[in-house]
Parts: C-alpha cells; sequence; structure tokens
C-alpha cells in the first residue's frame, strides 16, 4: 500500500519555498570577509527568505475507490474541489537545506497537512521530515527569467492522523478503513518554481500529488515496489506497483515525462507503452499504453497515475522479468539488471561525534523483499557540491565516517538491513563552515560491479553532515565563543535583522528571554530556532547555558574582548556560488565516479 494504492486522492496546485539563499554560499560563512552588501546583492536571489515552506490554493481534483473506479465530480463525491492544506493555527513548515555543498536533499520540516472544505477538517496530520529526491531537468525549453527548469519529487507519510467527519464521503470511508496502522503515504511533484523577485509569482511553483494508505511494514520516502531507470533525458526515474490480486500494474509517470517549459504542459514524446522485456528475447511486449498524457488537465487530474490490467500470463511474466517503458516500442526506461534495487528509506542525516546513524536499507528483485541480498556501500561525493575551485573541501576526512567495508557486502534479511554509521569529529576540514558532509551509497551488489545493463540513480544515496566537536569546558562567554555563532547567523539570515541585531551583545542580551525560548524548542516545533536546523547539539546546550546564566549584571556574560585587528584593511574573498545544479543529463544515469572509495 502507499500513494499508489487504489483507495487514493490527487491533488493540484501551487507550493511556496521562501528559503534565505545567503547561506547558499560557503564563502559568506565566513565572518572575517563577510560584507553587509552580501544580504542585499551579493549573488543571494532571496536574501530575506523566511523559510517558510506551504501549500498554495491545492485543490483535490480526483478520488478513487478500491473498486478501481473514480470520479472527477463533487456531486458524486464531495471530497472532490476541497483543498489540501498546511496548518491553520501555527507557523507554516520549513525549508531546510542540510549543508552550503549538499543543497539537493532540501527537507520539509514540521508540515501539517490538512483535507478540509475551509470550515471543516477531514482529516489533518503532520508530515514525517522528508527530502527531495529524482531532481532531473524536466523543461525542454527555458520559461520566464530566473524561473527554475528542474521538477523533482517529496515521499514521505502522514501521521498521526485525525479524522473528522468521514460519512459523507465514500472515498473518506475507504481511505480511513484502509489506513488500519494509522498512516497516509503522500507524494508530490514540485516543478515550475519561479525565483524573479519582480513578478506575483515570486517563490511559488506548481504541485501535482497524491495521498492514500500506508502500512507500519513499508518504507516511508519511497515505494516499495518496481523501479525503473534509463538514458533518455525526455524520461525521469519512476516506480510502479504490480497487485497480484487485483491484476494490475500501477505506475507513476508524475515526474517522469519533460515538459514544454517550466511548470507548463506535458510533451507529446510519441506514443508510451508500459510493458514486459524478455530475459531470454530481449523482446518488449506492451501490457498497456498511457492514455492522453499531453491533453490539457490529465497531469492535474491523474497525477501521472494510471493502471494497467494484467492478464494470468503478464501476472507469470513480471515474476522474473523487468517491467519497461517504451516509447513508439522502443524501451526507454526499465527495472535494473536482475530487476535488482536497493534504497535506504531515509537518506538526510545530521550527526555529533559519537552519533551513529541506523539507516534503513531495502532490497528487492523484480519488487519483492529479497532474502540474502548482497548490497556494497561506498563512499561516493559525486553529488556534493565541492568540486569547484575555491571552495571548501568535502567527504574529508574519509575516516569521520566508519560502519561499512566496501570489500564486504551486508546482506540483507527478509530484503532488510541496517547501515550503522558512525561519526567522529572531523576536526574542522572547512574551516569557518561547521564540520563537514559526506555521501554513502548502497548498491545491489551486480549494480555496483557494473553488470551489463545496470543503471544508478544518483539520487539513492545517504546524505550526512557531522559537526565539529565543540569545546564546552569553559563557561560561555560572549567574546569567548557566543560571538562567532551568533554573528554567523547574523550575517546568514538577515530577515532576522528586522527582530533581533545577532550580532550585537547588547541587542542579544536584551533578548535573552525570548532567544532562551526559541532554541528551547526541539527542531520538530515550526518556531525551533534556527529555521535551518543547522547548529550542532553542543553548540546549542552552550548558547542556552550562556542565556540561562547572567553575570552580576544581570546580562551573560561578556567576556574579554579579544585584541584589535591589525589597521590594515582585510581584502575580501571572493565570494564561490555554492547553488545546486544537478550534472548533465546524459551524466546522471552511470555516474559511478567516487564508488571505489573516498
Amino acid at each position: 500500500m502507499s500513494y499508489l494504492d487504489p483507495v487514493r486522492l490527487h491533488f493540484a496546485g501551487q507550493f511556496q519555498a521562501d528559503p534565505s539563499t545567503v547561506n547558499n554560499t560557503t564563502s559568506y560563512y565566513n565572518n572575517r570577509t563577510f560584507a553587509e552588501q552580501y544580504k542585499k546583492n551579493g549573488g543571494a536571489w532571496n536574501p530575506e527568505g523566511s523559510g517558510a515552506w506551504r501549500f498554495v490554493d491545492c485543490r483535490v481534483t480526483r478520488v478513487c475507490y478500491a473498486d478501481g473506479t473514480s470520479t472527477t465530480d463533487p456531486a458524486v463525491d464531495p471530497v472532490v474541489g476541497m483543498r489540501i492544506m498546511d496548518a491553520n493555527k501555527r507557523v507554516a513548515g520549513k525549508l531546510v537545506d542540510l549543508d552550503p555543498q549538499q543543497q539537493m536533499v532540501s527537507q520539509i520540516w514540521c508540515l501539517l497537512v490538512r483535507l478540509t472544505d475551509g470550515t471543516v477538517d477531514y482529516f489533518a496530520a503532520p508530515f514525517e521530515t522528508a527530502a527531495f529526491c529524482d531532481l532531473w531537468q524536466r523543461a525542454m525549453v527555458p520559461g520566464r527569467p530566473k524561473q527554475q527548469p528542474l521538477s523533482a519529487i517529496y515521499q514521505s507519510v502522514l501521521t498521526p492522523i485525525t479524522w473528522g467527519d468521514t460519512s459523507q464521503s465514500r472515498f473518506l470511508r475507504e481511505l480511513r478503513a484502509a489506513a488500519t496502522d494509522d498512516l497516509l503515504s503522500i507524494k508530490f511533484n514540485v516543478d515550475g518554481y519561479d525565483r524573479d523577485s519582480t513578478i506575483p509569482t515570486f517563490t511559488l511553483g506548481r504541485m501535482v500529488g497524491s495521498i492514500g494508505p500506508a502500512t507500519a511494514a513499508e518504507p516511508h520516502h519511497f515505494v516499495l515496489g518496481r523501479h525503473l531507470g534509463g538514458t533518455d533525458f525526455h524520461m525521469n526515474f519512476m516506480p510502479c506497483v504490480v497487485d497480484r490480486k487485483a491484476k494490475l500494474l500501477t505506475a507513476d509517470f508524475g515526474n517522469a515525462i519533460a515538459t514544454h517549459k517550466p511548470g507548463g504542459a506535458i510533451m507529446n514524446i510519441g506514443a508510451i507503452a508500459v510493458g514486459i522485456i524478455d530475459n531470454n528475447s530481449g523482446r518488449f511486449n506492451a501490457i498497456g499504453t498511457l492514455s492522453s498524457y499531453d491533453a490539457p488537465g490529465w497531469y492535474e487530474s491523474t497525477a501521472g497515475v494510471q493502471a494497467f490490467p494484467l492478464s494470468d500470463a503478464a501476472l507469470a511474466a513480471l515474476a522474473t522479468n523487468p517491467v519497461a517503458v517504451a516509447i513508439n516500442g522502443q524501451p526507454f526506461l526499465q527495472e535494473n539488471v536482475d530487476g535488482l534495487f536497493v534504497r535506504a528509506d531515509a537518506f538526510v542525516y545530521r550527526l555529533s561525534p559519537g552519533d551513529t546513524a541506523e539507516v534503513q536499507l531495502y532490497a528487492t528483485q523484480y519488487g519483492e523483499l529479497q532474502d540474502g541480498a548482497p548490497i556494497v556501500v561506498n563512499f561516493d561525493p559525486s553529488q556534493l557540491q565541492g568540486s569547484t575551485t575555491g571552495k571548501p573541501p568535502v567527504a574529508t576526512p574519509a575516516s569521520a565516517i566508519t560502519g561499512f567495508d566496501p570489500n564486504t557486502p551486508i546482506i540483507a534479511s527478509n530484503g532488510r538491513a541496517v547501515l550503522s554509521l558512525k561519526a567522529s569529529d572531523p576536526k574542522n576540514p572547512r574551516g569557518y563552515v561547521d564540520g563537514q558532509v559526506y555521501g554513502v551509497r548502497p548498491l545491489p551488489q551486480a549494480v555496483a560491479q557494473n553488470a551489463p545493463g545496470s543503471w544508478i540513480n544518483p539520487a539513492d544515496f545517504v546524505s550526512l553532515l557531522v559537526w565539529n566537536a565543540f569545546d564546552d569546558t569553559e563557561a560561555p562567554t560572549w567574546y569567548g565563543n557566543m560571538q562567532p555563532i551568533f554573528t554567523q547567523y547574523g550575517h546568514l539570515y538577515p530577515l532576522m535583522d528586522k527582530l533581533i541585531d545577532l550580532t550585537s551583545y547588547e541587542a542579544v542580551a536584551a533578548h535573552t528571554e525570548i532567544l532562551t525560548f526559541v532554541f528551547s524548542l526541539p527542531e520538530s516545533d515550526p518556531n525551533s530556532m534556527p529555521v535551518t536546523r543547522d547548529l550542532s547539539p553542543a553548540k546549542r546546550a552552550a548558547i542556552l547555558h550562556w542565556l540561562k546564566t547572567p553575570g552580576p549584571d544581570g546580562k551573560p556574560l561578556l567576556g574579554t574582548p579579544p585584541p584589535e585587528a591589525a589597521a590594515a584593511p582585510m581584502a575580501l574573498e571572493a565570494p564561490v556560488a555554492d547553488e545546486a545544479t544537478p550534472p548533465p543529463r546524459n551524466d546522471l544515469f552511470r555516474m559511478k565516479s567516487g564508488i571505489e572509495g573516498d
């Protein structure tokens, strides 16, 4: 079960993502060379971003029932036309990058998802923190200036669920009955994002998605099914599931087909068919065609999801042969070699020295959990933004992450394995940027060994931020160790200037009560500070100790000012933009650089 279950709804509308972007450039983290101009015109396209993430005018376009029927008519089911909204009694969710040198796993935190008619909520539940994945350049031609040509997906679960009155909707009754583990699955595609601050759609983009039931036995952030990849730039990675009882193959093309322009119409790339490749003959046998996918409203009404009936012969063939997608009869996407697939469920981690990330891995073959599956794990920094001259180094020292041996596969039991990644102090390899970022990629052994016909999805890897050890043996003081932390945040998040000047001791000392409150909130609270969730627990504890331990004057301890800086002016470091850009499309699928180790 997942958002691809027969019982599901589809919705469409817009989203707003309002990140602060001064922190996209690593050189801006250097307090010694930071210039005030960087807060305005130093390359940051949204310097006063609030970090908010929210739904904007998203409405249910279709509901689907357990018997395979569906409706787009609100007279048949009142859920059609209802809104998918975020919180109405607290602040919005937050969009958070992992690190300035890993911006390709931006996470949504603290989001509440509601189905509502504007007066009554029919269900509401927190969205489990999730990062986007399967990023690709979807638009074939440019849109407006600064309009993003990229597309990506978010998939997560909603839990615990608060249900309203479901009696008046057949769909809600079926959905509630199917959600026996108090879980709903949600997935949405985002594209057409606008970064032009001179127009009304600034910080808005298109969203199309689906919600269905989930079970506790499934991963939360991807479909436990069959996953297709390939090398054609008109199509992207996509999942499908086989329901043997219902004799259906349900495929999700929502983030898989190119568009004419950012946020625009789906491009007609030819006759698209789903089928099976016979492993013996290599022949593609179609089981059905994708209907009217370039028709107006098709994408919004279906979220790109279509179910294909299966014959008994097709069901038998699917047990040992790969699913494929063909364009005009020629296969372009298909399952990996021997139907093998491995992925981590949660794939973004923040670790202090001594912490261990218990990464849950799933291994499947032809869509079924594979017992005894060998999984090869390697360092892979290829998707981190650290290769450009002038940026701090990434993924070094490799010794700061342990817990796997590239020469010794992990063996999955009933398709599941735990990868225990232990962090130690990276010892400040990036200077003014706290900690270090790493990429770790689990793969089926055959794929790691470059078996013919294998491919790699660049998004299927684990990103880790390991903070530096922080010396808190002495009582914290402003000039001792608080000033560098507060000053850096004051530089990187100009929106705070309207509330508190974080670079000023007097301003901070005058607001100890509110600062103590927001720094004490858990990261799961939307008001937690900092919004970016990039403050190490050790530094947070030191800040709270400092704020709560006033000196004789009733203010936090000031300490001894450092010696005066040299009289000669310091040359500013040339900024190097770090905004994430995916690799060229033709390189995405065979990207194995770095897999042999750091």
